[in-house]
Formats: C-alpha cells, sequence, structure tokens
C-alpha cells in the first residue's frame, strides 16, 4: 500500500492499562509504519496505578515517535483527550483506545473522504460489546443528543473518529468526562465543519477491565444537559 501523503496523530488515553499497552503498540506501529511516512503516538497516562505510567515511558523510550504525556490524576476521559490534541503535530488526529475498539483497516475506508471533508465520523455497523441495557442506554443517550442538541449523526458516541488537525485543535472543549464526543459532535455541526460517516465494526475487548460503569452513562447525561443549558444561555 502506498504510505498515505498525510501525517497522523494517534491519542490514546491511558487509565490502569499496562497490560494492554505492549501489544497494542505492536500491532499499531507496523501499521502506521505501512500506511504513513510520518506518525506520532500520544500516550496519555492519568494517574494509574497499574504501573501503565511506567510502562507509556518505556514505550516513548524504545521509540522517538512515541510519547508519553501524564496527568498527575484521573480527570476523566475527556481531560485526556483535550490533552492529547494539544499536544498533537500531525495533520490528521485520531483517538483510539489501548482495547483497540475498532479494525485500524477504518483509517483506509476514512482517509479517501478527506478530499473533500475535515473530518470522518462514524456509526457502528456491528456491535458484539453491549448488552441489551446498554444498547438501550446508549440508544436514550443518542436520542437526547439530537434533542437537545440539534445533532443528525446517526451514534454520537461511536468510537472512530478521524480529525484534520486544523479543525479540532481550535475548538475550546469544555467536558472533562465522557461526554467530549458529544461536544466534539456538536461543534463540528455548529461550526459547520464538513464531515462524512462511515460504518466502522466494533471489536470485543479481549482483556482489561473497561472503566465504563453503570454511573457512567448517569454522568454523561448531567454533562450533557448541563452542556444544553450552558449553550442556551
Amino acid at each position: 500500500m502506498t504510505p498515505s501523503s498525510y501525517s497522523l496523530s494517534v491519542i490514546v488515553p491511558v487509565y490502569n492499562e499496562a497490560q494492554l499497552l505492549p501489544p497494542m503498540m505492536a500491532v499499531l506501529r507496523p501499521f502506521l509504519d505501512s500506511r504513513f511516512h510520518d506518525w506520532e503516538v500520544i500516550l496519555v497516562e492519568s494517574g494509574s496505578r497499574d504501573g501503565s505510567r511506567a510502562t507509556c515511558q518505556a514505550l516513548a523510550a524504545a521509540d522517538s515517535r512515541v510519547r508519553a504525556v501524564h496527568e498527575a490524576q484521573r480527570n476523566g476521559f475527556g481531560s485526556a483527550l483535550k490533552l492529547g490534541f494539544q499536544q498533537a503535530t500531525k495533520d490528521l488526529v485520531l483517538m483510539t483506545t489501548a482495547d483497540q475498539p475498532f479494525p485500524l483497516e477504518s483509517i483506509d475506508a476514512a482517509l479517501p473522504y478527506l478530499s473533500n471533508c475535515d473530518c470522518v465520523l462514524s456509526y457502528r455497523s456491528v456491535d458484539p460489546r453491549k448488552s441489551s441495557f446498554r444498547k438501550v442506554q446508549s440508544a436514550v443517550y443518542n436520542l437526547l443528543a439530537r434533542l437537545l442538541l440539534g445533532l443528525k449523526v446517526r451514534h454520537v458516541n461511536s468510537a472512530f473518529k478521524l480529525y484534520k488537525r486544523s479543525v479540532i485543535q481550535p475548538l475550546k472543549l469544555v467536558s472533562n468526562g465522557w461526554f467530549i464526543d458529544g461536544e466534539i459532535v456538536y461543534w463540528i455541526t455548529r461550526k459547520k465543519i464538513r464531515y462524512a460517516e462511515i460504518p466502522v465494526e466494533l471489536t470485543d475487548r479481549q482483556q482489561g477491565t473497561s472503566t465504563v460503569k453503570l454511573t457512567t452513562a448517569f454522568a454523561v447525561l448531567k454533562e450533557l444537559w448541563a452542556f444544553s443549558r450552558s449553550i442556551r444561555r
């Protein structure tokens, strides 16, 4: 495959993922080498207690294209993601997590759209990760996001999103939690940033423990409500 003319920053928020980081990089590094002349991986570690900090440092020491950035404490998924966006230096920005929630080949499908768009969002074509209860939660959240924020995308919080750095970095994002995806999609819509949507299959988490709990859904809804009120003031 001919490497892309774009360069790519990959943001990886990390909290207690020491077990998954080395195998993730073992897959991610050769994939990026085959697709991009110029790339970087930014590991944003946030107050982990399982050795993730040292693991991030070791991965960064082994490859100059990998950087480890540390928050002193766990401030939330959105906080880590915003820090990663600030640190990105390449043409494109992609977020993934250590459990690799989507096939990396989704990047191949997204790149052609960037000739006419500034970002590529996704909707879930297959999602084996969710129980029936979590699927209902997701449906309710997406419905409320559409009603309160006027969003028209198919899945607000689908994992795969590829942005041109020139559009994602200037956004004045405020969410420190899991609502960060909803806030990003709102500003993309509000600022009339050109986007495409593609189907992406989510993959099962094979190792480690998800930090998404039942209370996460209530926290996201609280953030959504607060944000919807703030933009109406």
